[in-house]
């Protein structure tokens, strides 16, 4: 059976409807619960940890979930309101047998996601993706019912997580502007003022509606202004699940993922902590990192779009850093992007440098175009003739201007992604509207 329900990270859809429907949730939880069972060596009461973020269509999907997962004799742990980074480690932690995260992380909040986890908390690979889909609403064989208990506390594991993680910096006289995107991180943003920051946390009351929802790391435009208004020394914004983490430096400049992981590669160059002098990037990241990289003595390695195939290519080399242009940014031997980790990251060592981000993290990027065309539906791009020819026109110029292209719908929404990169800004940013006008033309929703 060919892989239709999930994309590059979980599930995604808009709640009442498919996949995301009591009925088909239900089944999904069946499958996943014979994976867990499987994986557990036929274990017949497996335990597993949930957790969500903010909307309110979270409430809808749990209970569809902890039917399904009672029905097929899981035991269930629940965390409430959590980032997905520490879904993903409190799966390990807590010794569960399996993890799910109720989010749609960075998109709008009358979407929802599910996102799934092995007992040492990573995400499925391809192969589990589709025994689930196989095994959907399969009965279990199972000793008794399974129960249902809520951890209260399980939040302060994970806060005492990321304060050892990052080398518990003291962040005293560090004025931080933390944006939580009224998602999951609403609660956990609290660590930087408990390491001693002078931290105001801003858009931390979430309604059920308002995650991601002129906030957080895709709409930074008011942490910009609240960070030159306060003379902080940085902002730090997250999305709806807190796996990304976008900044901005002390003059109100966007920092994203690429220069964030280049402050965090020269430190841990530095201290010798760079496994193999490598940080593990994708295809969208700008090829300038790889030239700041070299001059420093460091290199790429470059993978498909998504966190999960970052994590695996620093777990099959024994990478210690990786992460997106987006803001997902892996550290040491965390399976997932965690966005508040990486800030106190970074932020412990502006305090340890006294230098200003603007500095930490200048990246003189290479002019790069980036637009996302919403679309009907992902009809395949040769089939479209307009669109095709325009990228075969696009791809014919770019050799001039030492440019490249990456074209592709995205994993996680109806989108399509066009992204040209070159040394010539006004004609790389004339060739991409023109593919976006022939999409929007050809698919356009």
């Amino acid at each position: 059976m060919s892989k239709k329900l999930f994309g590059t990270d979980g599930i995604r859809g808009t709640p009442g409807k498919e996949p995301l429907t009591p009925e088909t949730i239900g089944k999904i939880a069946a499958g996943f619960a014979a994976l867990i069972r499987k994986l557990a060596h036929g274990k017949k009461n497996p335990s597993i940890v949930m957790g969500k973020d903010t909307r309110e269509s979270c409430m809808m999907i749990e209970q569809a979930l902890v039917s399904g997962l009672t029905d097929a004799g899981a035991d269930l742990k629940l965390l409430g309101v959590l980032p997905t980074a520490a879904v993903a480690y409190l799966t390990k932690h807590l010794k569960a047998d399996g993890g799910i995260m109720i989010s749609a992380s960075h998109n709008p909040s009358d979407q929802n996601g599910i996102k799934l986890f092995t007992q040492i908390g990573e995400k499925l690979s391809e192969k589990d993706e589709e025994f689930v889909e196989n095994n959907l609403g399969k009965r279990a064989e199972r000793s008794r019912k399974g129960t249902v208990m809520t951890l209260a506390k399980a939040e302060d594991d994970y806060l005492a997580f990321l304060a050892d993680s990052a080398g518990k910096p003291k962040l005293a006289g560090l004025t931080v502007v933390v944006d939580a995107a009224n998602g999951a991180a609403y609660k956990s943003a609290a660590i930087f003022a408990s390491l001693g920051a002078a931290a105001k946390v801003i858009n931390n009351k979430p309604d059920g509606k308002n995650v991601n929802h002129d906030c957080g790391a895709m709409q930074p435009q008011h942490l910009q202004k609240e960070v030159l208004s306060a003379g902080a020394a940085c902002g730090i914004a997250f999305d709806g699940d807190s796996d990304r983490l976008i900044m901005v430096d002390e003059k109100g400049n966007v920092v994203d993922g690429d220069a964030i992981m280049l402050a965090i590669a020269k430190d841990m160059l530095k201290r010798r902590q760079l496994a193999k002098n490598t940080v593990v990037v994708t295809e969208y990241t700008n090829t300038a990192f790889d030239d700041e990289l070299s001059g420093l003595g460091a290199m790429t390695a470059r993978v498909q779009n998504g966190d999960k195939f970052v994590y695996g290519e620093m777990k099959k080399h024994g990478y210690a850093l990786g992460g997106e242009q987006s803001g997902h940014i892996i550290i040491g031997s965390n399976t997932t992007g965690d966005g508040v980790l990486a800030a106190i990251h970074v932020a412990g060592i502006m305090q340890k440098t006294g230098k200003p981000l603007s500095e930490l993290a200048r990246l003189e990027k290479k002019p790069q175009a980036l637009i996302n065309v919403e679309v009907k539906e992902k009809t395949e791009l040769k089939s479209l003739p307009l669109t095709s020819a325009a990228i075969a026109a696009a791809e014919k110029q770019l050799p001039a201007i030492k440019g490249r292209s990456l074209i592709r719908y995205s994993g996680t929404q109806n989108t399509l992604r066009i992204m040209l990169e070159g040394k010539d800004g006004h004609e790389i940013m004339r060739l991409a509207e023109e593919i976006a006008a022939a999409a929007r033309k050809e698919i356009g929703a």
